[in-house]
């Protein structure tokens, strides 16, 4: 849904904004629903990015993309459980709960990501700088930006 119009003159922004929040409703995997461009936070910035090389730099620069490139190659499961985890804050029962596995395979999950990618999960910089990349592996904000992947 884009932002309110005053007259006619401001359909077109409105509209803009709306095909904007679809795009990003999509990209989120949000399912149905309504999507309002003004709630979208940091996320209205990103759907306006033309150039997605520097998104796709910055996703693989994060250090997330040896969690991904070990992901596609053992077809292990290790974004997603980063994903749930981070949105768990951190409790590896509500993770392997979401998760629908054992709270070993968790934990190993988890120490995995912290020997691949080197990151301290607990970091509040490491929560801040990989949230606009939930769910993964579908980098929400590389795909909101228009990458594929």
């Amino acid at each position: 849904m884009g932002g309110t119009c005053d007259g006619p003159a401001d359909f077109p922004g409105s509209y803009h904004q709306a095909e904007l929040a679809l795009r990003i409703q999509a990209a989120s995997g949000a399912g149905d629903g309504v999507t309002a461009f003004n709630q979208l936070g940091v996320y209205r910035l990103l759907a306006e990015i033309e150039e997605t090389s520097s998104v796709e730099s910055l996703r693989a620069g994060v250090a997330w993309g040896p969690c991904l490139d070990y992901d596609s190659r053992k077809r292990s499961e290790l974004m997603p459980t980063l994903a749930r985890y981070l949105a768990c804050g951190g409790n590896y029962d509500a993770t392997a709960s979401a998760l629908g596995v054992h709270r070993s395979t968790c934990k190993y999950r988890v120490q995995r990501i912290k020997e691949i990618s080197g990151h301290d999960l607990s970091d509040p910089e490491v929560h801040f700088n990989t949230s606009s990349w939930r769910p993964a592996p579908g980098a929400r904000c590389w795909r909101c930006a228009g990458g594929r992947r």
